[in-house]
């Protein structure tokens, strides 16, 4: 191959042939001279100096790097001829000198101004050599990569600027674009530049072209491009002097693109005529040579013995083996292995999840995985056993656990599908776990008493009480002034209720591997999972997984379901207020005969809503890893899932860090809204704060507006049905005129005489008469109760208590079988209620200890079938 250049004759140079020998030191001499168009023995080299720039290029066999160097910088690579043959072309390193001038008149569709502007500047341009470098991943070389190091390392040592040509399809793979090959240039630059006398100015440029580039946008390639190399800087092993150093305190990474070269020719010379001038034109912004000379610092006379020095010292030198052929055949082979088995693996997976989208499932699911994973893993040792021992071991932990996230995920799917049943069978429990809470809630909301005056200030502080004065002086009615301290205790104990109760809704269908308590549960569950109750009983995998799926439904469903009521706050504790208004403590319906007890009991009623307004402030229910430690011995022949599974499990709790322990609204008095708390750290989930006292914005339900809102209109729908409930009290009033008996018996006093003077219609006279009495006594009596003296009225209760207990001592009732077999209660109103003494002691420990529940032999399907009727607490007397 001949190109004139200067009007000298410049040949290729064959400077490493492909048995690794590099050209004589006379050799290359000698092919300086003809490239420069100097007589050998001349000062040439000599007047040339370090003024002079090497560019080389990199990347893998048949990728058009000769190609692409031929179009850049005019050379006379030879090129592969794709109509005899796809195969190695260039073989080991060949060298010629760019010769931009002859590039001047073959662009036809460069006008006459920029052809004479390139000519001007290439002829005054430094002389730049080109080293075209055999490529990568070739067939002819198999897996030998000791001569590609040698190759990489000779490049960094000689060149300015070093192409990497990789095509743009390629970008975001490993083996198709050379990652490999970058990460033995990192290796070896690293290990060149290790010694003192390195300077941060002494690194050659990385110029990455995409070839075949389709696309507008370059930003994505690029940063993909990046986040390989800086994936790749981390993987290797840097000396100590460059351990926190980035892979920018060695290469100037630059980055372009380039046309297809064949669908679009005319494009793809137009760049590469831009291209070009980032060699020659000193003015271009994107000029790579930031110094005249070479960055080496070789004059061009030495750089013969220069280059045959560092290729005898990299052929012999073996610190240049980093890592060593064997480790990196070790750890190309076990990827290889690891690809090819978790294929396999992933395979027979989707065979069982086919299998279930056709309904069919499969017994013994997580025994038949467990087989197979431990045959891959033999396969795989038994194919990797000759390699090195330490990287053998690492792939294999790492094929491990892969193997198993794909074998998780199929028990996942497995656990999905039959969880569905039981969550229908638990929809109704929940439901009713959640009203039975709500409902003890206002059973204990309306039973707090209200502080005095002399209370409330002594709590309150100067401020409160001149806030509450000035509440007095607004209002003619009398002010009831809420125990805040005592609602918030309440509060507290209502989500503290309901994590025991939802728990205990879920622990039954978690695995208890000690022996003794697995038979007692098996009964009590079993029976949740339908059909597939016996599929379930002998896979502890899939029945770890599905409670991991029931779990976070239940969690997603009670958030969702006081998220609603958050949402329409308003209504909701309005509700609430009727429901105490017009219900008895012990769920019987209640009638108001006078105004007077209507009144006495709308604080309570209010007090009851304000009290669930706080409950809807904020969300204190969350997942958490259930820290139980087992035994060897309980997990001692569970599969991989389970154990994985089981170290998994979580459990329901209630959010009570410092700050969440603050977050609770501030009551002062019924007839005015709650204050909102502020100055607590409210911050995002995914904000990044790792702190643990902090309030988290997503289970805040109400914002400070929202509970102005809210109070204001339950306000005006309290005192709408207070004003319905006084129109009804009103309207059942019968108040006759005192002259109407009189006239009644005057009038009728013939008939009461014929009734008189016949016994027997007398009798049925009577007995319809004690009939109306009875009634008429009956109403009496509610009304005294409700107007009365408050001792004269427990008197009188007490009595009738005494004669009834004296009565069911005297005539035993039936036992009732259904509810004695029933020893594990559903409803969470049925726990031990807050006591006093707890209501009395200080926040946060008032909340009474969680009860202990008693095993159950009767399932928890079967309990909700057979009690008609939710049992309510008794009211404190």
């Amino acid at each position: 191959m001949v190109v004139v250049a200067g009007g000298a004759r410049t040949e290729d140079a064959h400077l490493i042939d492909d048995e690794g020998q590099l050209l004589p030191v006379n050799g290359i001499e000698e092919y300086l001279f003809t490239a420069l168009g100097a007589s050998r023995g001349g000062d040439a080299l000599h007047r040339v100096g370090i003024t002079y720039h090497v560019v080389g290029v990199l990347g893998g066999q048949s990728s058009g790097k000769s190609t692409l160097l031929n179009c850049l910088f005019g050379t006379k690579f030879q090129t592969m001829d794709e109509t005899r043959r796809r195969g190695q072309t260039t073989k080991g390193a060949f060298i010629s000198r760019a010769n931009f001038e002859v590039l001047c008149g073959d662009d036809g569709e460069m006008d006459a101004g920029a052809s004479a502007l390139m000519e001007s500047c290439a002829g005054k341009s430094l002389p730049l050599f080109v080293v075209d470098f055999e490529g990568t991943d070739g067939f002819e070389r198999g897996e030998d990569q000791s001569f590609e190091r040698q190759l990489s390392l000779f490049a960094l040592s000689v060149a300015d600027v070093l192409l990497i040509n990789m095509w743009a399809v390629d970008v975001g793979r490993f083996n198709a674009a050379n990652m490999s090959l970058l990460r033995t240039i990192f290796e070896v630059n690293l290990q060149l530049f290790s010694h003192d006398s390195y300077t941060k100015e002494e690194k050659p440029t990385l110029l990455v072209v995409l070839r075949d580039f389709t696309e507008v946008d370059t930003r994505t390639h690029f940063e993909t491009v990046r986040k390989s190399f800086d994936k790749i800087w981390d993987n290797i092993v840097k000396p100590e002097a460059f351990k926190n150093s980035t892979i920018d305190t060695l290469f100037d990474l630059r980055y372009h693109v380039l046309p297809h070269f064949k669908l679009q020719r005319a494009a793809f010379d137009k760049e590469t005529a831009k291209f070009r001038q980032w060699f020659y034109l000193s003015t271009c912004d994107e000029y790579l040579f930031h110094t005249r000379g070479m960055f080496r610092g070789v004059p061009l006379d030495g750089i013969p013995s220069y280059l045959s020095s560092c290729w005898e010292m990299i052929r012999k030198s073996k610190d240049l083996d980093i890592p060593t052929q064997r480790e990196m055949l070790a750890r190309h082979r076990c990827l290889e292995v690891k690809k090819q088995i978790l294929q396999l693996f992933t395979e027979f997976c989707s065979n069982y999840t086919e299998r279930l989208q056709r309904g069919e499932l499969v017994t013994h699911l997580t025994s038949l995985l467990e087989r197979d994973v431990e045959d891959k893993l033999r396969d795989f040792h038994q194919q990797t056993r000759l390699y090195r021992v330490d990287i053998v071991r690492k792939t294999e932990a790492e094929l491990e656990e892969e193997l198993l996230k794909v074998e998780l995920k199929l028990v996942g799917e497995y656990a999905k599908f039959i969880s569905s049943k039981v969550l229908e069978e638990l929809e109704t429990a929940v439901s009713v776990t959640v009203d039975g809470a709500l409902r003890w809630l206002l059973h204990q909301a309306q039973s707090i008493p209200f502080l005095s005056a002399e209370a409330g200030d002594a709590g309150g502080g100067t401020e409160y009480m001149s806030h509450l004065k000035s509440v007095e002086r607004a209002s003619s009615n009398d002010v009831y002034i809420t125990d805040n301290e005592t609602c918030n205790v309440l509060v507290h104990s209502f989500w503290k209720r309901l994590c025991r109760a939802l728990q205990a809704e879920i622990e039954l269908l978690y695995c208890d591997y000690s022996q003794q308590h697995q038979r007692q549960r098996e009964s009590q569950t079993l029976n949740l999972y339908d059909r597939y109750a016996s599929l379930v009983a002998e896979d502890p995998a899939l029945q770890e997984a599905i409670a991991h799926v029931v779990l976070d439904a239940v969690f997603q469903k009670v958030s969702r379901r006081f998220a609603s009521m958050a949402e329409n706050a308003a209504e909701t504790i309005h509700q609430a207020f009727e429901g105490v208004l017009n219900r008895n403590q012990d769920g019987t319906v209640r009638f108001f005969h006078t105004t007077k007890a209507l009144q006495r009991i709308e604080p309570q009623a209010r007090q009851a809503g304000l009290v669930l307004l706080g409950c809807l402030l904020y969300y204190r229910v969350k997942v958490v890893a259930d820290r139980v430690v087992y035994k060897l011995e309980d997990t001692d022949g569970l599969s991989r899932a389970a154990v994985h599974l089981l170290g998994e499990r979580r459990r329901l709790i209630v959010r009570e860090n410092s700050e969440e322990q603050k977050f609770f609204l501030h009551y002062a008095t019924i007839s005015e809204a709650p204050r909102y708390p502020i100055g607590a750290p409210v911050v995002e989930t995914d904000s990044g704060d790792t702190s643990d006292n902090v309030v988290d914005r997503d289970c805040v339900l109400l914002s400070q507006q929202a509970v102005q809102r809210a109070f204001d209109l339950y306000t005006q729908k309290c005192e709408f049905t207070m004003q319905l409930q006084l129109r009804s009290i009103e309207g059942e009033k019968q108040n006759l005129p005192a002259w109407v008996l009189p006239v009644l018996l005057l009038l009728g006093w013939n008939e009461i005489w014929y009734v008189l003077s016949s016994p027997v219609l007398f009798v049925v006279v009577v007995i319809i008469a004690a009939v109306f009495l009875r009634g008429f006594l009956l109403t009496q009596w509610a009304i005294f109760e409700e107007t009365g003296p408050t001792c004269v009225v427990v008197g009188v209760r007490v009595v009738v208590r005494q004669i009834r207990n004296i009565y069911k001592a005297l005539v035993p009732m039936i036992p009732d079988d259904v509810k004695s077999n029933v020893a594990r209660h559903r409803d969470p109103g049925s726990f031990s209620d807050v006591t006093a003494s707890a209501v009395g002691t200080s926040w946060p420990y008032a909340a009474a200890e969680p009860t202990v529940l008693p095993p159950s032999t009767t399932s928890a399907t079967l309990t909700r079938r057979l009690k008609k009727e939710e049992e309510v607490p008794t009211q404190k007397e």
